[in-house]
């Protein structure tokens, strides 16, 4: 079954991606909307992300699991990062390597 990302699902597996280590629910809450606290709206997405990714995801830390290959793919331009996202964490990623 194929099954197209919400642009907030899109970023919390970013998030995962780059933290293979795994993150916390309010890292996560922190990450995405700037606020440790909403950590029930992070746990509902990716429950809702579960139910496609499941085997591929664990939680406590919320993690890939060791066996998944996850490749990551990003733009030439980092401005074309999720270019309509306001979620913190891609403030940084955003500037191109060496700028400001």
């Amino acid at each position: 079954m194929d099954q197209e990302l919400s642009p907030r699902h899109a970023e919390l597996l970013y998030l995962l991606a780059v933290h293979r280590a795994g993150r916390s629910a309010a890292d996560l809450a922190r990450d995405v909307f700037g606020d440790p606290a909403r950590t029930v709206t992070v746990r509902a997405e990716l429950s809702r992300v579960r139910r496609y990714l499941g085997p591929l995801l664990d939680h406590r830390p919320y993690r890939f699991t060791e066996s998944a290959e996850v490749e990551l793919v990003l733009p030439d331009d980092p401005h074309d990062l999720f270019p309509h996202s306001t979620a913190p964490f891609l403030r940084p990623r955003r500037r191109p390597a060496g700028g400001c």
